[in-house]
């Protein structure tokens, strides 16, 4: 074989690998967006959270999500909800959006037993200056009810960077100490699997998804019959 077929025959080569790659990205040159592929993923249950090491606002702090086995801790656990959102306490702008949110779901949780399957948390990826005093006021700030609402910041940034990657979250720092990330409210299951995705103004529809995915079976069960 000459240098030119050869070079024909590479190329030929890598022209398939990379459309192979594209093709499957794009789950079959359907999606073209990150945000079009997470929601993709999100639907296909390939998105988890990992248990990294957290350091709360206030210790000791209620259990979060599990990556083991569904059923090890019990129907409880596995009927568990959080609504997660990612922040950083010198934040000026969509995270204080979040806040407003976030207490508007704690009033609506009030009636609810504070043991009750659906938990708010507030997970900051500044792990440098985000230290558990500072998150204490930043909750203390906005009336955070510990028994429903968790502060927390991952113990390193490789840490911060496992979590955020496994979920498709985004923080890119702007050069000027802040950040640009995602503004949304993620809804996990208790394996730490993401469910749901919602714009932080759509607190209430991510709060009856939590609702939903909490219930108890039988509850479930009764409101598919109509009966209370």
């Amino acid at each position: 074989m000459n240098g030119r077929r050869l070079s024909a025959v590479l190329c030929l080569a890598i022209l398939f690998g990379a459309t192979w790659i594209v093709h499957e990205l794009s789950f079959g040159f359907e999606v073209w967006t990150f945000e079009d592929r997470r929601q993709r993923l999100i639907a296909i249950g390939s998105l988890r959270a990992p248990q990294v090491p957290l350091r709360f606002a206030l210790e000791p702090a209620p259990p979060l999500w599990r990556d083991d086995p569904p059923g090890r801790h019990g129907a409880a656990r596995n009927r568990a909800a959080y609504l997660v959102d990612f922040v950083y306490t010198r934040c000026p702008g969509v995270c204080r959006a979040l806040g407003n949110e976030y207490q508007q779901m704690q009033r609506a949780l009030a009636s609810d037993p504070p043991e009750g399957g659906i938990r708010l948390v507030s997970i900051s990826f500044d792990v440098a200056y985000d230290e558990p005093s500072r998150l204490a006021a930043q909750a203390a700030l906005l009336h955070a009810d510990p028994r429903r609402w968790s502060f927390a910041v991952p113990a390193t940034m490789r840490d911060a960077e496992a979590l955020l990657g496994s979920l498709g979250v985004i923080a890119i720092p702007d050069g000027m100490g802040g950040f640009v990330h995602n503004g949304d409210i993620h809804l996990l299951d208790g394996r730490g699997r993401l469910r749901a995705v919602f714009a932080f103004d759509r607190w209430s529809d991510a709060l009856e998804a939590a609702r939903r995915l909490s219930a108890p079976e039988h509850a479930l069960h009764a409101a598919r019959q109509g009966r209370p």
